[in-house]
């Protein structure tokens, strides 16, 4: 007997695709949410009511590829790409026929739900030239497997010659497909549990607010910067970068479903040496614990990474490291006080300085946690706000100049460092600015330079007619002060 295909293509309109399989169509809950914006809701309206208002004949309206899964044991289809094309369209389908339609099992979170609620709004306001018959008209070339492995490798190949996706999608793929375990059903299983690690990634609010998704911000703003930006090596990283580096450096891992260690805060055996009087010397031991915490994972910002199960337990960590910083409800008095930097001093800063913050801030934090967290981020913003009142316009290169333009890069002390005064010494000495501070000459409140001057005397609670000479002695004091 021959061996069945594991691969079935076709070509099939939009009607054909939900009613011939015995399985229902379905998002499978690793997958992201609809995140399709009001503009191309509106322009596939568009689009539709143009094409179905020529004359007859003519060809198909061709859509693209969609890549789904067909899972016998769960008995559904499972989208794997085209998912934004055909929640849109089956948004429309209910508009016009008042029903979605047959063996359509698409269902996504109380989010997703607010996005398909304003793409229905526009389909009711703009569709009207639209009949039913064009789910008739729409036609997709159809890639049908069996294995989700298959269906992963499809999508990296088919998206990495030309398909305009984020680099993080493309990884994403890669390391799903990399993703091993003993035996196909747990190594399925382990698939499913890193990609459903990835969407919580993928679905968080980015803390950057003027970013659009967190994922992309995560890695090009902040991971690939901590592990690439060395010495005088401050480049942009594009899209050739990122996948050089997440995908094309990354490791074999070792076992099938276990990955190595490196040193780091989470994992050092040994923290401290005490000389017994005999001369023996006696090892205290770190704690060994499994904090189900993705930020206590036991690995180091710029450790070599593994294919599958490393990679996505990596992003997971670093992704919840960051929301840490910013976001995530706290009871540390030192994150309070971060936090306060950030939001007084830190946003009447250019939006380039405050990334470069941010990506110091998470170093430090990976290495020492919260330890003297708040004095580093005040010396930080000393730095930084330096650049500010030296230009009326910050541009990027001025961030990476930052780090490049002194001996020793900022990132490297702190990956090196073993102490935290280590990094503060390092920033007092060689970031302290102190003429650009005397010199200083910016009217309060006014313009951009301004605005960040009125921030800081308002922080140190200073009057509004100082000169920001004394800053470095007011960091002192506050310190000094503690926490009161």
């Amino acid at each position: 007997m021959s061996e069945p295909v594991p691969v079935d293509v076709s070509v099939q309109s939009f009607a054909q695709l939900f009613a011939e399989s015995p399985f229902p169509l379905a998002v499978d809950t690793y997958q992201r949410g609809f995140v399709w914006n009001d503009d191309k809701i509106r322009q596939l309206s568009d689009d539709l009511t143009h094409y179905q208002a020529q004359p007859n004949p003519k060809p198909p309206y061709y859509m693209g590829t969609i890549l789904v899964h067909q899972n016998a044991i769960k008995q559904k289809r499972f989208i794997i790409d085209g998912q934004q094309r055909l929640t849109a369209l089956c948004v429309l389908h209910r508009q016009l026929t008042e029903a979605l339609p047959a063996q359509c099992a698409l269902s996504y979170t109380p989010k997703s739900g607010h996005r398909i609620g304003a793409a229905a709004r526009i389909f009711r306001e703009e569709s009207e030239l639209l009949t039913a018959a064009i789910f008739m008209q729409i036609a997709f070339t159809v890639i049908r497997v069996e294995r989700v492995d298959l269906a992963f490798t499809f999508f990296d190949t088919q998206n990495n010659r030309g398909v305009p996706l984020h680099a993080t999608d493309l990884l994403k793929a890669y390391h799903l497909r990399a993703v091993n375990g003993t035996g196909s059903e747990r190594k399925e299983a382990l698939q499913k549990l890193c990609a459903q690690r990835w969407e919580v990634v993928q679905q968080g609010a980015s803390v950057m607010s003027h970013e659009q998704e967190f994922a992309p911000s995560l890695f090009t703003k902040f991971l690939w910067r901590a592990r690439y930006w060395t010495g005088q090596q401050v480049v942009y990283g594009h899209h050739d970068a990122l996948m050089e580096e997440f995908q094309k450096q990354t490791w074999e891992a070792e076992g099938q479903d276990t990955i190595p260690l490196y040193r780091s805060r989470h994992n050092r055996l040994g923290t401290a040496l005490t000389l017994m009087p005999d001369g023996h010397g006696e090892i205290h031991g770190n704690r060994i614990s499994l904090s189900p915490k993705p930020e206590d994972l036991p690995f180091a910002i710029r450790q070599p990474l593994h294919k599958g199960i490393g990679f996505f337990l990596y992003a997971d960590k670093y992704a919840a490291l960051l929301r840490r910083l910013v976001t995530d409800p706290t009871d540390s008095c030192e994150l309070h006080k971060f936090r306060d930097v950030y939001t007084a001093l830190l946003m009447a800063n250019s939006v380039f300085l405050r990334e470069i913050f941010l990506l110091a801030s998470l170093m430090y934090s990976d290495q020492f946690d919260d330890e003297k967290l708040w004095e580093f981020s005040l010396w930080m913003d000393h730095a930084l706000g330096a650049i500010r009142l030296e230009k009326q316009q910050v541009r990027y290169e001025a961030a990476q100049n930052f780090f490049k333009s002194n001996t020793q890069n900022l990132l490297d002390v702190i990956a090196n460092s073993y102490r935290p005064e280590q990094i503060i010494s390092h920033l007092k000495a060689h970031h302290s600015q102190v003429e650009s501070y005397a010199n200083e000459n910016v009217q309060t409140g006014k313009g951009v330079q301004g605005a960040y001057k009125k921030a800081v005397l308002a922080y140190y609670g200073r009057p509004l007619s100082d000169s920001l000479s004394g800053k470095q002695s007011w960091i002192t004091a506050k310190v000094s002060g503690g926490f009161a």
